[in-house]
């Protein structure tokens, strides 16, 4: 490569890492906070309170065991008043310490849900018996956003 290109490249990259630099001159005014898995669930005609129940039972020991390990530091379900035509009418919240939380491999899952369900087949069971009760209308994941003192 010849000497007046690398330096043309070299012009460019310098030019790159200050505008980067300058891009981030405004100093940070918040920190990082906790992860928040949210759900969003419609029941299906008369069972709520099936749904409800089926919730306080097993998701909530899995939200338990999670509090107790540090990974989940609360969970939440929220009611919403005034669901329209469609929309889901539970909203299931979770949130975890941190994002590594989630890279969890997948023999951690399996052992935790052999503890939870007694195998992996009732817990696959116990999934496809939930659909009778409610549909998933998806879910989002946030991060909070805390400002500085």
């Amino acid at each position: 490569m010849s000497r007046y290109l690398l330096s043309i490249v070299a012009a460019v990259f310098m030019g790159i890492g200050f505008m980067s630099t300058s891009a981030l001159s405004a100093e940070r005014v918040y920190e990082k906070g906790s992860v928040w898995a949210v759900s969003f669930a419609k029941t299906k005609p008369g069972k709520y309170n099936d749904y409800l129940a089926d919730l306080n039972s097993l998701w909530r020991k899995g939200m338990e065991a999670g509090m107790k390990s540090g990974d989940i530091l609360s969970y939440k379900i929220m009611n919403v008043a005034s669901p329209r035509k469609g929309e889901s009418n539970l909203v299931l919240m979770v949130e975890y310490k941190n994002w590594a939380t989630f890279d969890r491999s997948d023999d951690y899952m399996d052992k935790m849900t052999k503890k939870l369900q007694g195998s992996l087949s009732k817990a696959a069971q116990a999934t496809v018996d939930r659909g009778a009760l409610r549909t998933l209308n998806g879910g989002i994941l946030l991060q909070e956003v805390k400002f500085k003192k």
